[in-house]
């Protein structure tokens, strides 16, 4: 029998491979009903399957093929019901603009026992910024700091 921490790290495992390959409804299976969600693009705040569809779809749009998601610092607890991991991700691929873009995101997720299965009930997404002009700051050379 797994442990919860491995069961949420082969959770987090499915997610990451769902936003490579812009598998929407294999991402939102991760997701429990009342999920809410915080993101680094307006409206900030979205709750629901629904909603946070909407909010995937927008992203994998925003790509010209796949989303390469690097993972670092992942840290779990978890215990028998609920659990939770923060972890840090470069989100890289061509745009559909053209340009070929890579940036380090932030990322906290809460997960909750549901039954026999682990469902994702929130996550919270945020870049970090520099305070001396509020713009988003970039780790120099591409590594986090």
């Amino acid at each position: 029998m797994m442990s919860s921490e491995s069961e949420i790290r082969t959770l987090l495992e499915i997610r990451a491979e769902a936003c490579q390959t812009k598998d929407v409804d294999r991402l939102m299976e991760l997701y429990a009903p009342d999920i809410v969600y915080y993101d680094v693009v307006p409206p900030m705040r979205f709750a629901g399957l629904d909603e946070i569809r909407r909010n995937f779809v927008r992203w994998f749009d925003e790509y010209d093929g796949p989303i390469e998601l690097e993972t670092r610092e992942l840290i779990v607890a978890a215990g028998a019901e609920v659990a939770f991991a923060h972890m840090l991700h470069m989100d890289s691929g061509k745009r559909k603009n053209g340009m070929q873009t890579s940036i380090w995101v932030r990322s906290s997720l809460c997960f909750r026992r549901v039954g026999d299965e682990w469902l994702i009930t929130h996550e919270h997404i945020s870049v970090p910024i520099n305070p001396q002009n509020l713009r988003a700051w970039f780790p120099p050379d591409g590594e986090p700091i």
